[in-house]
This record gives structure tokens, C-alpha cells and sequence, in this order.
């Protein structure tokens, strides 16, 4: 496994946010490959389900391992690596909140302290306004605890299940990928009215389908769970960007703004205007979901902010180790 060398003082940090999707279950060895040929000094990653894991993955990488369990009592929670000395770490848990807030500072020899809030606010798509009512909530928690901080630059980074205005959503295509897969028998009919994978996906002709329509079996677990209704739907709807602006318009999208509002700085939409960034899904690029947020005195250190789709083998190993691509932004020292 290749990793970044030991040196002294560095002219930059380099931050990683990437969600693993369900603990990264038999995707170990991919995730610890992408991660290592990030470069990153700092990583934030969502979906953590097993410390073990996690202690491995920081022992490959050279690094310091931060978690931070949920606060639903779930299993699915939230974890630092670091190769930066640790100043000090705490998790914050809410009523009502599912997963936590993972407040991690670190002092990077010879440079300033930088302090990272990582995040994972909730899916719940079902719920009102389509989640984003619930997110919002989640995320006035995580910016009241900031509040309570003593100032210093700092970073707000996660998946935030939720789309800027003005993001592109590709609507139409994930809903022609989605009929495809209804089409092969890999998205059948469940309980409750509801349309997902069908059981037993490890079973090995279910898996070399899922391997033919682009799909590591692995990922199965990141696929939508929809109403059985909208399955036939999908076959009907032209793949059209105008149709996409007119879909896109029907999802709340008050996260995001609120982040904007509080101060904070999209890095990634702040570097590339144009570029669509997205972030997930690896077997269908649809949406930008994963954000790093950088504080007024974080922004002026800002270098860089990219989707690490990677190329070749490296490219590879991203569309398969997760459902989403990890996001890097850069800073100097």
C-alpha cells in the first residue's frame, strides 16, 4: 500500500471527506487503497460501523484514529484519521439527531491550529420536505455548537444529503438507471409497497447481473429504496435537462443555504462555478451531497477543492469502494 511519506513542516494539509456507505463492509482493502492514494492528511469519514476497522485503517495509513458514535444509538457513526498532532477532539450528541458531531483540532508543525466538524446529516427522503426539514434541524444543532467554540479557522465537512440552489440534479438519468436495473430483476418488489434489491444478493448469478450493468455487488446497499409505484413510472420518463431543472426545482434545498447564510464558504463551488461536482452515486453520478464548508479565517488558506474521481486503476477502486466519491480540499499551513 502506497503511502504519503514522513517529512517535516508542510507548505499544505491536505482534508478528505468521503462516506464509506454501511461501514464499508467487504470493501476494506478499496477503501484503504483510495484513501492511500489521496495523499490526505486529515480524513473524515461517514457510515464508520466498526472501530476495528477504523484502528486498521489508521494503522496502514500511519495515522490517528478520532470516532465519534452516533447519537440515535445506531451503528452507524463518524471517525477522524490523522497524521496531525491531535489538540483536542469531541463528539456532540443530540436528541433527536441520528448520527453526531465530530469535533476534531488538530496542530500542524509550524502552522496554525485547524479545527474539523465533520457531519453526516440525515437521509430520511420520506420524511417532510423530503428530509430537508429534519437536516435543518440536525445542522442548528452542529452550528450552535460551533457557536460555543472559541474562534479559529475551521472546517464543516460531511455528507449533507442535500442539494445548493443553482446544483444540477440528474433526474431523468438516474431514473432511466433505475428502470434499467427494475428491468434486469435487480430492483424487485418489496414489503410495504416498496421497490429494492432482491434478497440474497450475494448469490452469485444475482451478483455477475448487478456486475453487468456496471454495479459492484458490494454497493447493493447504497441503492434507493422506492415506492413499488414510481418502478413502472420510470420507464415513461424522457431523459431531458429540461425536465431535469423542473424536477430539480421540486426539492427543498435549505441546508446548504443555511451554511451560506451562517458565513461559511462552499470551497468547492467557490474554486469551480461551473463544474457539476458530483459526489453519488459511483454507479450513476447524479448529485453533489458532500460539502467542505471553510470558516471566514479557513477560506483565505483555501488551494484547491476536488471531486476525487480518480483514473485508471485508482478511478477503479473509488467507483467501487463506496457509493460516493471522496471530496479533497487543500490548504496551506
Amino acid at each position: 500500500m502506497r503511502t504519503r511519506p514522513e517529512s517535516g513542516a508542510k507548505s499544505r494539509i491536505r482534508i478528505l471527506t468521503y462516506n464509506i456507505l454501511l461501514g464499508g463492509e467487504r470493501r476494506e482493502e478499496r477503501i484503504a487503497s483510495v484513501l492511500a492514494h489521496s495523499g490526505a492528511d486529515l480524513i473524515a469519514l461517514q457510515e464508520v460501523r466498526d472501530n476495528g476497522m477504523v484502528a486498521r485503517l489508521a494503522g496502514e495509513l500511519g495515522m490517528a484514529a478520532v470516532s465519534g458514535p452516533p447519537s440515535d444509538g445506531g451503528s452507524l457513526g463518524l471517525a477522524v484519521l490523522t497524521r496531525l498532532p491531535v489538540a483536542a477532539h469531541r463528539n456532540h450528541r443530540h436528541r433527536g439527531m441520528l448520527r453526531s458531531h465530530l469535533e476534531v483540532t488538530v496542530a500542524p508543525p509550524g502552522g496554525e491550529r485547524l479545527r474539523l466538524h465533520v457531519v453526516h446529516l440525515a437521509a430520511r427522503f420520506g420524511e417532510r420536505a423530503k428530509g430537508e426539514a429534519r437536516r435543518l434541524e440536525e445542522l442548528e444543532h452542529v452550528l450552535a455548537d460551533i457557536r460555543g467554540e472559541a474562534a479559529m479557522p475551521h472546517l464543516v465537512v460531511g455528507d449533507f444529503n442535500s442539494l445548493s440552489p443553482g446544483d444540477h440534479l440528474e433526474a431523468t438519468g438516474f431514473f432511466r438507471r433505475m428502470n434499467e436495473l427494475r428491468k434486469a430483476g435487480l430492483l424487485v418488489r418489496q414489503d410495504g409497497g416498496l421497490m429494492g434489491p432482491p434478497a440474497g444478493g450475494a448469490d452469485e448469478s444475482i451478483a455477475a447481473r448487478w456486475l453487468a450493468h456496471g454495479i459492484d455487488p458490494d454497493l447493493q446497499g447504497g441503492i434507493p429504496v422506492l415506492p413499488w409505484v414510481v418502478g413502472p413510472l420510470t420507464a415513461l420518463v424522457p431523459e431531458r435537462r429540461g425536465l431535469d431543472r423542473l424536477l430539480g426545482r421540486a426539492i427543498e434545498r435549505w441546508a446548504v443555504p443555511r451554511m451560506l447564510e451562517e458565513g461559511y464558504t462552499d470551497c468547492f463551488r467557490h474554486l469551480h462555478p461551473r463544474a457539476h461536482g458530483y459526489t453519488c452515486a459511483t454507479w450513476m453520478p447524479a448529485a453533489r451531497i458532500d460539502y467542505v464548508f471553510a470558516s471566514t479565517a479557513a477560506l483565505p488558506r483555501l488551494l484547491a477543492c476536488d471531486v476525487a474521481v480518480g483514473r485508471g486503476h485508482a478511478g477503479r477502486e473509488a467507483a467501487t469502494a463506496s457509493d460516493h466519491f471522496p471530496l479533497l480540499a487543500d490548504l496551506s499551513v
